[in-house]
């Protein structure tokens, strides 16, 4: 028990995904897509200057544009890597997977699970905010003492209320979108611009915050078991 007491442990965030180049959406790309719009005179020079100003107001607001990882084929991809010194690859497994059943209420039955592979699988959905979730799927690798965790396939169920529209009532509905479709943003009519960047900003602090959850759990291995 002591070795367990003072394991070692490390964690990685990997920002370059094989390879030296983080593809993505920025601030910049952004602009250099409204640039080729009127370059390719789809959009006219003062709508150009309209958009653009505004744009650049938005991001004086927001302080910075939603730094999301991405992968070489423009897909959101998150890679997160561990490295616990003193566990090995059976009790990683189990720890995750005990994990998941308190967090999340995933049972072995409900995820894909393979302890001779070091592979758990699982698709999910989580509440960015009262009305709308993210889904997303987790491809988790364990070796002795490392796990690596991707989470892949990003999507959202975005909540709209009913409401009247001339005199006709529109129902509620909730429509599911791929994360993909809010990209690029300044393409997008400004009135919802806002509510794209907080979302796209949520969901970077909700899987940040996830994988602080999961380290902090494994990390205090040794502990859990002493009673």
């Amino acid at each position: 028990m002591q070795k367990t007491k003072t394991m070692k442990y490390i964690f990685f965030l990997l920002i370059i995904i094989s390879g030296s180049t983080l593809y993505g959406q920025t601030d910049s790309i952004e602009k250099a897509i409204l640039y080729n719009k009127m370059i390719s005179k789809e959009i006219g020079q003062v709508e150009y200057s309209r958009i653009a100003t505004r744009w650049t107001q938005t991001m004086k607001e927001f302080k910075k544009y939603p730094e999301l990882p991405f992968d070489q084929k423009g897909q959101v991809h998150y890679l997160f890597l561990y490295r616990f010194i003193d566990l090995n690859k059976e009790m990683l497994f189990n720890r995750i997977l005990e994990w998941l059943s308190i967090n999340y209420g995933l049972y072995p039955a409900y995820i894909y699970s393979n302890k001779e592979d070091g592979k758990i699988i699982f698709r999910n959905s989580l509440s960015i905010d009262y009305f709308n979730s993210c889904t997303y799927t987790v491809v988790i690798s364990i070796k002795n003492e490392k796990i690596l965790m991707e989470i892949i396939n990003l999507g959202y169920q975005i909540y709209y209320e009913g409401h009247y529209s001339n005199n006709d009532w529109i129902p509620e509905k909730t429509i599911s979108y791929s994360i993909a479709e809010f990209f690029p943003v300044i393409l997008k009519n400004p009135s919802v611009w806002n509510s794209s960047l907080n979302l796209l900003i949520s969901t970077n602090e909700l899987f940040n915050s996830k994988k602080d959850s999961l380290f902090e759990f494994l990390k205090s291995y040794g502990t859990y078991y002493e009673f």
